[in-house]
Parts: structure tokens; C-alpha cells; sequence
């Protein structure tokens, strides 16, 4: 990917890059917390997400700050505007994490839940997608973009079968406890930063190919 950024770019990508890093550890330590039951790393999760939030109003000004000294045409247009996407994605699945943390230690006030449904498979495939959508903007590779795309149904079905296994088809919640009710907000926190993975992957798509494929079926 690095061919595609000039050099007056060069510092987008590397907030970019390095936003991408940080989210990905925000994910790790969220699933980690649930897992293992540690406040500790629920708290440090929650902490790192004002420095991502501080990166994406860098990446912002960076766009803003090309947009106006050099007035980009074609490719260098649409670069920035996947740039702009790519960040906004970012920050929304820091925030994503930082909710999952947050119930974690409501959870964890509550007392340990033995059954955590599919949430830790959910977790881990959304982890690995948004590690291979930001390696596929990194190295500038569409097939593993591609892949990301594919792999988004099964994210999508492990919260279905949370919420089943839960609440019935029906959505009968009488008999579900409070920390249950967390654990399918975790789920669906999953299942949100497995979207903006797929995102992310769609505007590699697009940067790469000048192709719109995030309607597509």
C-alpha cells in the first residue's frame, strides 16, 4: 500500500496504520478480559480509547491539510476519501471494545459467568478480520480484502445463535439473568466491529480498484 501514498501522505498512513494497531489491541485485551475475568485489562481497554479517538482527529486534519494545499484529483480523491472511511471505522470499533470492557466489569460485579455461549469464537474471528482488513490496506492486497467480505456471515451467525441460545427464537428474556443480557450486548459488540472490519475491507476494495462493493450481495 505504501506505493499508493505519496510522499506528503505518508504520515496518514502511518496514523492509519498505527490506528489499526491500537484498535486490534483494544479488541485482544477486550476478549482476554471477558475470558479470564480481569478488571484490569477491562480498565486498560477503556483507557486507550481517548488516544484513539486523539489519532483520528490527527488523520482528519491530515486529510483536510492535503485537501486544501493541493487540491488532489482522481486517484489521489479517492485514496484520501478511503482514508477518511478507514479512520471513522477505526475509532467506531475502539468504541466497540471499550463497550465490551465496560460490561466485562459489570459482569465481573455480578460474579463470573461459567457459559460464554460463542461469544469467544465471535470474538476471535472479528479480531482476526479487522487483522486481515488492515493487512490488506497495509500490503495493498484485494483478495485478502476479499476474504474478510466472505468470512463476515459466520461473525453474523455466532450473534444469531447467541441470541437463540439465550433467548429462544421467541425473544423470551424472562428467565435470562442480568449478566446473560451483557454477555449478548458483548456478542453484538462483536458482531459490530466484524462490520467495520468488513468496512475497512471494502474501501481497500475500493482503493485498489476503483470498485463499489459495499451494497453488493
Amino acid at each position: 500500500m505504501q506505493r499508493y501514498f505519496h510522499e506528503e501522505l505518508r504520515q496518514l498512513r502511518d496514523d492509519l496504520v498505527l490506528m489499526g494497531e491500537r484498535t486490534l489491541d483494544m479488541t485482544r485485551l477486550s476478549l482476554r478480559a471477558l475470558e479470564e475475568g480481569d478488571n484490569g485489562l477491562a480498565l486498560q481497554v477503556r483507557g486507550m480509547d481517548d488516544g484513539v479517538d486523539d489519532l483520528e482527529k490527527r488523520v482528519d486534519r491530515e486529510i483536510m491539510r492535503y485537501l486544501t494545499l493541493f487540491g488532489p484529483m482522481g486517484g489521489d480523491v479517492r485514496l484520501l476519501l478511503a482514508a477518511r472511511d478507514i479512520g471513522h471505522d477505526l475509532e467506531r470499533v475502539a468504541d466497540e471494545a471499550s463497550v465490551v470492557a465496560r460490561r466485562v466489569l459489570t459482569i465481573s460485579d455480578r460474579g463470573p459467568l461459567k457459559d460464554l455461549l460463542h461469544v469467544p469464537v465471535e470474538g476471535r474471528l472479528a479480531t482476526a478480520a479487522l487483522r486481515n482488513a488492515m493487512d490488506a490496506f497495509i500490503e495493498g492486497d484485494i483478495v485478502k480484502a476479499r476474504s474478510v467480505l466472505e468470512g463476515d456471515a459466520e461473525i453474523d451467525r455466532l450473534n444469531r445463535e447467541n441470541y437463540i441460545a439465550l433467548f429462544g427464537k421467541a425473544g423470551d428474556a424472562a428467565k435470562v439473568s442480568a449478566s446473560h443480557v451483557e454477555l449478548i450486548f458483548i456478542s453484538k459488540a462483536y458482531e459490530r466491529i466484524g462490520d467495520h472490519a468488513k468496512n475497512i475491507a471494502e474501501q481497500v476494495i475500493f482503493l485498489l480498484s476503483g470498485e463499489d462493493v459495499r451494497h453488493a450481495r
